[in-house]
């Protein structure tokens, strides 16, 4: 696979200008280590001795590939999954699911509802679905299959050459998927970056160390974890290998971006390497680690706290964009994670700002 070529002598400039200021780490080794894939960094992951389901970080998991949002009234689907097994019998969003198995969906809570849909693969579940378009109600039997969480959305190019990707979460499959979307768009001319954290609450530290090496410089520093029992202190930095997005970046945070996205938009910023547009940051920096229970189920138990590559903290206070714009100046539906829809530009002010820098950047008027 052939490196990223850098388009043009403006943004070799920006790229070259850039690195001279930022913290790089004196030596390289074989490859820089990346942290154990069981601690992860969320809001809402909480210290529990309580079994909690893993699969939300593992990336895949049983089930008939369904985004879900559940209501007082109905059960709505957001999204179905391409080639999962509720797409390939005809349910999609906008869908409501009525009943399952024998149980009306009223009044279930969304993790009652997950438990229900989510089973091994190969055992079968039976759906009551109203398809509204239609008017018309069927009773569906599914096969679970082993369905992939996608966490990399949107990959398109804006304004001939901003290259755009929404992360929502952080599973196994993200840097991966990081990398793929950035290899595409590359080919599709973008030569600058808006990368879209909103609503992120984070996820496996892995993969937000994964994702910063396709923007940073190898061995650029990406983030500090402080463990307990003091003074475990370890420094994690951007991996040597695979392609890097070069060009003018942006990164766009709200009030839902939390815990390991935060420390990715953070390290960017450090690193010289991202302008953060949005509102400040949740302030959530507590870690996890996974630890396994019978059942495929697991615990989670306090290790610590993550900290930015200078050594800061942002726990409570959060991470400051560099351009405040408040959450009112975009649309509402931008707060919710559940969201997978593609932004418009047209309706997205803090998109609009981010894509307006890019531009500049690049010394083009923006648009």
């Amino acid at each position: 696979m052939k490196p990223p070529v850098i388009a043009s002598a403006a943004i070799a400039t920006w790229a070259a200008a850039t690195l001279l200021a930022a913290p790089v780490r004196p030596s390289l080794d074989a490859d820089t280590e990346s942290p154990p894939d069981d601690l992860v960094c969320e809001l809402g992951a909480e210290p529990s001795p309580e079994a909690v389901d893993p699969h939300r970080w593992s990336g895949r998991f049983g089930g008939i590939g369904i985004q879900i949002r559940a209501g007082t009234d109905n059960l709505g689907i957001e999204e179905a999954f391409k080639d999962g097994p509720a797409a390939k019998a005809g349910i999609g969003k906008g869908d409501q699911i009525l009943r399952i198995g024998d149980t009306p969906t009223t009044g279930l809570s969304l993790s009652e509802t997950v438990t229900r849909l989510r089973g091994e693969p190969g055992s079968t579940v039976t759906l009551t679905v109203l398809h509204p378009a239609a008017g018309k109600t069927r009773v569906v039997q599914l096969q679970r299959a082993f369905v992939k969480v996608i966490s990399v959305r949107n990959p398109r190019v804006l304004a001939g050459k901003v290259g755009y990707l929404r992360i929502t979460g952080f599973n196994q499959f993200t840097g991966p998927d990081t990398r793929e979307a950035i290899e595409e768009l590359l080919k599709k001319g973008a030569c600058a970056w808006v990368l879209d954290l909103r609503s992120n609450t984070g996820g496996p530290l892995r993969a937000a160390r994964e994702v910063a090496g396709r923007f940073l410089e190898p061995a650029q520093p990406a983030f500090i974890l402080q463990l307990d029992p003091p003074p475990q202190r370890r420094e994690f930095f951007a991996s040597r290998f695979g392609p890097r997005a070069n060009g003018p970046l942006a990164v766009l945070v709200n009030a839902g971006t939390a815990g390991a996205a935060e420390v990715l938009a953070g390290a960017l910023r450090i690193g010289r390497r991202a302008t953060l547009v949005g509102s400040k940051t949740a302030g959530h920096n507590r870690v996890l680690q996974l630890m396994p229970l019978p059942g495929g189920t697991a615990a989670l138990i306090e290790r610590g706290e993550c900290l930015l590559p200078d050594g800061g903290g942002f726990a409570q206070r959060g991470v400051l964009p560099d351009v405040m714009l408040d959450a009112d100046n975009g649309p509402v539906v931008w707060q919710r994670a559940w969201d997978t829809s593609a932004p418009d530009p047209a309706d997205d002010r803090v998109l609009q700002r981010a894509v307006g820098l890019c531009l500049e950047k690049l010394g083009q008027p923006p648009q």
